[in-house]
């Protein structure tokens, strides 16, 4: 659904164009990037230049461009033909401002059902990014997580990168020699690949992080470290889809219903609270679909991240004809706003149901 422009302003400010320009200077390349449907909107109206030069750089080949649900939806909320289309509105946007073919995605709050394979597959997506913790509870052991996966539904296959939990603590909360320490402890046990996929705002629009990775030198520090380590061979940065192609696949995976740690431990917390209406009182027993049921009421009953929570449903669209609309009939703004109102009412009411790093000669790879 978007932002204010004020929020939008001041995240070009102060996180999206000095990170991408430090990433410059150090020739900290390539990196992978998902722009959501909403930012891409605002900045093709304000910050036109900025998105010039991320297109130079994805020409270029330094820069990974990853797709999404085009508002930032829960795809697995959505029905089938509304997954292809969020999907391939943006894939047609990037395509029309950017001029390259992406073929992986973001998942938004990285919540995975396994029939979302199919159609991903069908949506033209090769491979997407999941919290390890999708495979640990899937019976997985860590030191298995750094490889590509593949997994299917209906026929349709789709691979699956495994996000590091330790390095998304590590960066950039930690000094940089943690991240070093980390790497090379992954490269002695010949781990072939480490993922970051991470918020983007984590440097500088979190509450303090701006000082701390700027103003106090985080980041300068941290490039430096991870030039070293690139410059002595021990690491080689790299796209997820080279990656896909070069690092020998972990195997077939078959994941359950999963979402992003912070989303679960909201939907704890939902658990925990008495309910505060009828609508929101009754409960059902474990079972398929029942921890999205959870992840939805937690999203309507919490208080979203400004950046994190904007718009997660920002794009059901009204019942309508045949899917494949061109992105010209994407809803309008205060239709979408509407739509969201009508969507959040529902959840409420539902009943319970980077940087790839490939280390030893493989490399770094980031994603935010």
């Amino acid at each position: 659904m978007g932002n204010f422009d004020h929020v939008f302003e001041q995240h070009v400010r102060d996180v999206y164009r000095p990170f991408l320009e430090r990433l410059a200077e150090r020739e900290f390349f390539p990196v992978s990037v998902h722009i959501s449907g909403p930012l891409l909107e605002w900045l093709e109206a304000h910050e036109g230049t900025f998105l010039d030069r991320i297109g130079r750089l994805a020409v270029d080949g330094c820069l990974e461009l990853l797709l999404g649900g085009f508002y930032e939806p829960v795809l697995v909320a959505l029905p089938r033909e509304d997954r292809l289309e969020q999907i391939a509105w943006m894939r047609q946007a990037i395509s029309r401002r950017f001029g390259v073919e992406a073929t992986g995605l973001w998942l938004t709050e990285r919540v995975w059902e396994p029939e979302l394979a199919a159609d991903l597959a069908l949506a033209g997506v090769r491979y997407a990014l999941v919290d390890d913790r999708h495979f640990l509870v899937s019976g997985f052991t860590r030191d298995r997580l750094h490889a590509p996966f593949w997994t299917e539904a209906g026929g349709h296959r789709v691979a699956l990168f495994p996000i590091d939990e330790r390095l998304r603590y590590l960066i950039p909360f930690k000094p940089p020699a943690d991240t070093v320490a980390y790497l090379r402890e992954l490269r002695d046990a010949g781990q072939a690949l480490a993922v970051l996929a991470d918020d983007g705002e984590k440097f500088g629009g979190w509450p303090g992080t701006k000082e701390w990775v700027y103003d106090r030198g985080w980041l300068a520090q941290f490039l430096e470290a991870m030039g070293a380590l690139v410059a002595g061979g021990e690491i080689r940065l790299t796209t997820f889809a080279a990656a896909l192609a070069e690092v020998p696949s972990g195997g077939l995976a078959y994941l359950p219903t999963a979402s992003s740690a912070g989303r679960r431990d909201q939907a704890g917390a939902a658990r925990a609270r008495p309910r505060r209406s009828a609508a929101r009182r009754p409960r059902r027993g474990a079972g398929p679909g029942g921890s999205l049921a959870e992840f939805l009421r937690s999203l309507s009953g919490g208080e979203p991240d400004a950046q994190e929570g904007a718009g997660a449903f920002g794009a059901v669209p009204e019942p309508r004809g045949p899917a494949g609309r061109a992105p010209g009939d994407r809803p309008r703004a205060v239709q979408r706003r509407l739509l969201a109102r009508r969507v959040r009412r529902a959840v409420s009411a539902a009943p319970a149901a980077g940087r790839v790093a490939q280390p030893g000669g493989g490399g770094a790879r980031a994603a935010s």
